[in-house]
């Protein structure tokens, strides 16, 4: 079963709560009775940590249109704002990559989502959607199975019989595990520390792991855990699930209520609107336009999407889109401004604003002639009328691959 990029739904929960509240204390027994609906209902995890992800095309469509694409891919995933690249392996139709994330991994994919679909629009001069939302994402326990998981993934172009050495295929980062230099931008060393006892000659240890006989052991569409999208043992998932509690404690209800506020107070302003307008749900064009803004601005401290579905009374899939489409909506002049004059005063705000990451998403420009932009945005960026490039100019995919901004 592949997920959507979105948080696991309530009824989702609610069943495995109802099959743990008939007395059955031990993880051992819920899992045997989840097994009947598992493969239909398996939860995703969020938080920080190490991802497992494979993508399509949007609409049954090819990714990569041509060979220079692939690079420029290459050079997003390489580059994502708060995150590592472990591996990864692309065709035509399909990339499937690992990332260690310091941040949840639905933004992480929203903001590569919009960076391919803004590369696209640069080298084409057609504006469309390139990856599919659905997709599998995977929680990966390092020790028990980043190993396995980067082995199988290097081995997947012979196992599709696209060639007959792994090392043959040339978008697949099998060829920087074998150099004793990899290049900066490549994380090896977190596989091959678990590979490799010491650190002399492990590209030929990895070679020689390599050139062995390799059968697929591990699920990459459902993963190994009955209840959860997850490669990890039942005692590990236990533990991520502790401290992702533990993260999202650090805002009280009414913390997020004064953030709320303070956001919808700064956003209205911005649009000469009263917070009463700015709330109004009867004027949904004017809702859905600006109430996204706010949503943005309390992500940004990072207030989870399941403490602001009652505030905006949206679920978390109407979230997660008003986010992806919020480049679209809102020029990165007006999202800079939001963002340098709010200053909330929830207390105990500080030390944990200090602690988060503000996201540099690919611009893409709104239509002109929208009603809700404020008179910052009135000016036109002179640099926008050079922003348009074909297959044949590098320089402007590469400056929108670099606003991903690399670590």
């Amino acid at each position: 079963m592949k997920v959507p990029h979105c948080i696991p739904s309530a009824a989702d929960k609610a069943k495995v709560s109802e099959s743990s509240a008939g007395g059955m204390s031990s993880l051992a027994t819920i899992q045997k009775s989840a097994k009947i609906f598992a493969m239909q209902t398996k939860m995703t995890l969020h938080g920080a940590g190490v991802y497992y992800f494979a993508v399509t095309g949007a609409k049954d469509q090819p990714i990569f249109n041509s060979v220079f694409e692939y690079e420029y891919g290459l050079r997003i995933l390489s580059r994502v704002t708060g995150t590592r690249l472990l591996a990864y392996v692309l065709d035509e139709r399909q990339m499937q990559f690992v990332l260690r994330c310091q941040r949840d991994w639905t933004e992480v994919m929203d903001d590569i989502q919009a960076a391919f679909d803004s590369m696209h629009e640069r080298c084409w001069h057609k504006r469309r959607q390139v990856l599919s939302d659905q997709g599998v994402v995977l929680l990966v326990d390092e020790r028990v199975a980043l190993t396995e998981l980067i082995l199988q993934l290097h081995h997947s172009p012979v196992h599709k019989g696209k060639v007959a050495d792994a090392s043959l295929w040339p978008w697949s980062s099998d060829r920087y595990y074998r150099e004793p230099t990899p290049p900066a931008w490549l994380d090896t060393e977190s596989m091959l520390n678990l590979l490799v006892n010491g650190r002399r000659n492990r590209a030929q240890h990895y070679i020689d792991v390599m050139k062995a006989p390799f059968s697929p052991k591990l699920d990459l569409s459902h993963g190994s855990h009955p209840l959860y999208q997850a490669l990890a043992r039942d005692q590990w998932v236990d533990q991520h699930l502790k401290r992702e509690a533990l993260t999202q404690s650090a805002y009280s209800r009414s913390d997020v209520q004064r953030l709320f506020d303070d956001a919808c107070q700064l956003v209205a302003r911005q649009f000469n609107l009263t917070t009463a307008e700015l709330c109004d749900k009867h004027n949904r064009r004017r809702f859905h336009h600006l109430m996204p803004l706010v949503i943005w601005l309390l992500r940004e401290r990072g207030v989870h999407l399941d403490a602001m579905t009652k505030l905006v009374d949206e679920d978390e899939v109407r979230l997660q889109l008003w986010l992806r489409n919020l480049p679209a909506d809102h020029t990165r002049n007006i999202r800079d401004k939001l963002a340098r004059q709010w200053s909330p005063s929830a207390p105990g705000l500080t030390a944990i604003a200090a602690a988060g990451t503000v996201v540099e998403e690919p611009e893409a420009e709104p239509e002109s002639g929208s009603e809700f932009e404020s008179a910052d945005n009135s000016a036109a960026d002179p640099a926008a009328a050079n922003n348009s490039a074909g297959p044949d100019n590098l320089n402007a995919v590469e400056t929108e691959a670099a606003s991903v901004t690399p670590q």
